[in-house]
């Protein structure tokens, strides 16, 4: 019953608008919580600043307002009701032991109780509040659900939510000197009254509110009902005055009759909206602690400089944001009174309304301008006017755009033919042919007028195939890909292959230039012929792609990935294939030819088509999509009827015409699509969910002597669906190392842009991580003050680790979006110090760090070799002294 029976916890800020001497400072202490529910005291105080900021006028002043939560913990839950007061309800009067001393049914005007009335030791209250300096209100949130509330010198409400009004309106007498506008009560005393919202006053001229009375509203305005007031002076007016409009109503000040109030309802009579007089007073009030209000225009100019000229002949539309720099605690409304011109468009409407946010010091608006790319070369400009409504500040700012040519990518592949790509791959096939279906289909899926070349290594490196556009080089490529040049023999010299590949982009010079240039670098071993990566690093200068096939350890991984991370590329490791991944290189590839070609991946799930039965993939598209790539990778992909499904049910095939073509390789088979696909049908074939839907079609020619067997009855055709966006919705993940000895930290890195500003807040970002013992953790990455999601994962055993990059949610349109990137991170044993010595570790050195790995012998046969008499551990160093008589151990 007193400061006695609980305790002051300690103090949060939790509404920050700078400092307290320079801000109106409300805050919060709470009665009849325990310990165990402070928790819920904070969700109820959270709760009253979200109605006390979405009541104006609050909401266009909750910028000059901090608020301050003092959590109080109480011995027992609740507050005393003793229910005594002449409307008190039939009960059992009860009592709770609070710090406050929280009560019902106190005594109101004229010493008249109220059961609603909920009073505290508001000097306690005060004194506890005197924590946070410059307060200016003091509200207390009692922990009962029955419906009540006070003001006073502290203002009170219970958690019922009713009484959440309860407190602001407590806040209008305690902070703002508004008086109380309902008729019924003890009545108000003789006189003119003080508070500026009731008066006696009806003549027009010397009324406190003249200024906001029109000429036409009648004085007074309206009478109360002679049932409520047989005294009234009060002259009925022949039409009364409008409900909303500033006049003369009488009834006012727990008076019925002869004072009046300046509307027929107001917060301050029946939670109503405040009327304009009462705003006005909370408003003066507040204005000394808003900060100043600017607004600066960031851009004074738009440029839509270099639009590509899109596919298919379909333009690209961009969007660019004209963009202003608000401080404002009212919401600033941004409109265009004239333009655009130029062929320029308005693809979010011709206005935009921003309030303050406030957890930042500055808001930004955002008026978006749209440009359509047309014919390579082209030109255009324009320009539009935009006016603030409330501040009268007036822009012109030009536009101008151009049109250019798709951007074009010449990549070299730098292709391992050394002896070992002919072991087996770990899915019954070998190496190389895993490098011949890969190269094949990247080669495939490549555009016309991006330029493809070839370079093998061994002992040394070899030229294959000069870069050519893709439009005329790919049959060649292709042929060369599955003829004899690849044919395993020799040793590993990694260094020249990367060499002799930045050498031949160096001297790709077609009319017009390439605009990026890529290498890609397949290998399955460690350098052990010269230069090493490390002496040639500097003289690289194309973007650098590397795919390790294989273990990280019997790669060059540690030097692969420093490579690539110094030159805007990556190293993707496939680990041991199996069936179920027998076509993971394949999809490396082409995310790597997604990279370089600035497409974005969608998704890529992975599946079998058996007979009789239809697969649909989902897959969502957003309007900032301009094209599109779907693939299907698989052993036999003539063997699959491929068609898609548009958002609005349309089935796309082959045989399709629209903004669609259908190709099918050896291992691939995609159609390419500029969006809209079909132009007839724009809105139904672009934005929105859509089907891959495969199902099995034709048999393959099989193997003399097996054509009476069905091998897809049972085991179906299996296949990896990859979806590529072209798209100004971008997503990008990197993996960075710095150590790839056991127990290093791979950082993980993402940013995903919608026209070049974060997509709203509808998304998440989150990695999946299988580690090299097929186990998979999720983490989530956080969004950074720089808009970049980032997290930090440690590696905690050898092997490589598949890292799956994730983003899904809805952009600005709110339509559902996924992107995705699939990156490697790897730690090998001793990875901080791999041998720089040319010296090619053999394969009886990897058989014995598989076995001391513990990959090799499992627990029975450690034991069954302990029972013939042998120690592994001196087993293994006896291996390696034959192994390498001349080395010390």
């Amino acid at each position: 019953m007193s400061a006695s029976d609980g305790y002051v916890l300690g103090m949060s800020k939790i509404v920050d608008h700078g400092p307290n001497s320079s801000r109106w400072n409300l805050v919060f202490v709470g009665d009849g919580y325990r310990s165990t529910e402070l928790n819920q005291y904070r969700a109820d105080v959270n709760a009253i600043v979200q109605q006390f900021r979405a009541t104006p006028p609050f909401d266009n002043l909750f910028c000059g307002i901090n608020v301050h939560r003092i959590d109080v913990v109480s011995t027992q839950s609740g507050a005393d009701d003793p229910l005594d007061a002449p409307d008190s309800p039939a009960g059992t009067p009860t009592t709770a032991n609070t710090y406050f001393d929280a009560t019902f049914a106190g005594t109101g005007p004229g010493g008249v109780k109220y059961d609603r009335l909920l009073v505290i030791d508001a000097a306690l209250a005060l004194s506890v509040s005197n924590s946070v300096a410059n307060r200016n209100q003091v509200i207390c949130v009692v922990n009962s659900s029955k419906y009540g509330g006070s003001g006073g010198a502290v203002a009170t409400c219970s958690t019922n939510t009713q009484s959440r009004e309860i407190a602001i309106h407590e806040m209008g007498h305690t902070a703002f000197g508004l008086a109380d506008e309902y008729g019924y009560g003890a009545g108000s005393p003789p006189g003119e009254p003080t508070q500026p919202n009731v008066t006696r006053d009806t003549n027009r001229t010397t009324n406190k509110w003249r200024a906001l009375i029109l000429a036409t509203t009648p004085m007074p305005s309206s009478c109360s009902p002679a049932s409520e007031c047989m005294a009234s002076t009060c002259v009925v007016p022949s039409s009364p005055g409008a409900a909303g409009v500033v006049g003369t109503f009488e009834g006012a000040a727990y008076t019925a009759c002869n004072i009046y109030r300046p509307t027929t309802s107001c917060y301050m009579r029946d939670f109503s909206p405040f009327c304009p007089v009462c705003s006005g007073i909370i408003r003066t009030v507040l204005a000394v602690y808003l900060p100043p209000e600017t607004v600066s225009l960031t851009t004074p100019s738009i440029s839509f400089t270099g639009v590509p000229a899109g596919m298919g002949g379909v333009g690209v539309t961009t969007y660019r944001a004209i963009v202003w720099e608000t401080v404002s605690c009212r919401p600033l409304t941004f409109a265009v009174t004239a333009g655009p011109t130029g062929g320029f468009g308005l693809p979010s409407g011709s206005s935009v309304t921003v309030t303050s946010d406030s957890a930042l010091p500055i808001t930004s608006a955002r008026l978006w301008i749209s440009y359509t790319s047309t014919n390579p070369g082209d030109v255009a400009s324009g320009s539009v006017t935009v006016r603030c409504n409330e501040t009268g500040q007036r822009w012109t700012i030009p536009l101008m755009a151009s049109t250019i040519s798709r951007p074009k990518a010449a990549v070299t592949l730098v292709l391992d033919r050394s002896g070992s790509m002919g072991d087996d791959a770990g899915d019954g096939r070998t190496k190389v042919q895993k490098l011949r279906e890969a190269a094949g289909a990247f080669v495939d899926v490549m555009r016309a007028g991006d330029g493809i070349g070839l370079v093998r290594f061994d002992d040394t490196a070899k030229r294959l195939l000069e870069v050519e556009d893709a439009a005329t080089g790919a049959g060649t490529a292709q042929s060369i890909i599955a003829g004899a040049d690849l044919d395993p023999g020799g040793a590993t010299s990694i260094g020249d292959g990367v060499l002799e590949g930045s050498a031949m982009l160096a001297d790709a010079h077609p009319v017009p230039a390439y605009d990026v240039k890529a290498m890609v670098v397949l290998t399955d071993g460690q350098w052990n012929r010269p230069p090493d990566l490390a002496s040639i690093s500097g003289s690289i200068t194309a973007n650098t792609y590397a795919v390790g096939l294989g273990l990280p350890s019997n790669i060059s991984a540690a030097a692969l990935t420093t490579l690539c991370q110094g030159h805007n590329g990556y190293l993707l490791m496939t680990g041991e294939l199996t069936a179920s991944q027998s076509m993971r290189l394949s999809k490396y590839f082409l995310q790597i030819l997604a990279g370089v070609t600035n497409a974005n991946i969608i998704s890529d799930p992975r599946g079998t088509v058996t007979r009789g039965s239809e697969q649909r993939i989902p897959f969502w598209v957003t309007s900032a999509d301009y094209g599109m790539d779907l693939i299907v990778l698989s052993p036999y992909p003539r063997s699959i009827d491929f068609q898609l499904e548009t958002p609005d049910g349309t089935r796309i095939d082959p045989a399709t015409i629209g903004n669609v073509k259908y190709t099918v390789g050896n291992t691939v088979a995609y159609y390419r699509c500029a969006l809209p696909v079909l132009p007839a049908d724009a809105n139904g074939s672009h934005a929105g969910q859509w089907n891959a839907v495969l199902t099995l079609g034709r048999l393959p020619r099989l193997p003399s002597g097996e054509q009476g067997r069905d091998p897809f009855g049972k085991i179906g055709v299996p296949y990896e669906f990859v979806a590529h966006s072209y798209s100004a919705l971008t997503f990008d993940a990197h993996v960075m190392q710095q150590s790839f000895d056991l127990g290093a930290t791979a950082e993980l890195d993402a940013t995903l842009l919608e026209y070049e500003a974060p997509p709203g807040a509808g998304y998440r970002v989150w990695a999946e991580i299988e580690l090299p013992d097929q186990s998979i953790n999720s983490i989530a990455l956080k969004l950074g003050s720089d808009g970049r999601h980032q997290a930090k994962y440690k590696l905690p055993i050898p092997g490589a680790y598949s890292v799956r990059i994730r983003a899904r949610g809805e952009n600005l349109d709110g339509e559902a979006f996924e992107r995705e990137k699939t990156l490697s991170a790897v730690t090998i044993r001793g990875g901080d110090k791999e041998p720089t010595g040319g010296q090619e570790r053999s394969r009886v050195d990897r058989l014995l760090d598989h076995l001391a790995d513990g990959d090799g012998i499992d627990d029975k046969g450690a034991d069954r070799l302990k029972e013939l008499g042998f120690d592994v551990r001196r087993l293994l160093q006896s291996l390696r002294r034959a192994e390498h008589p001349w080395s010390e151990h």
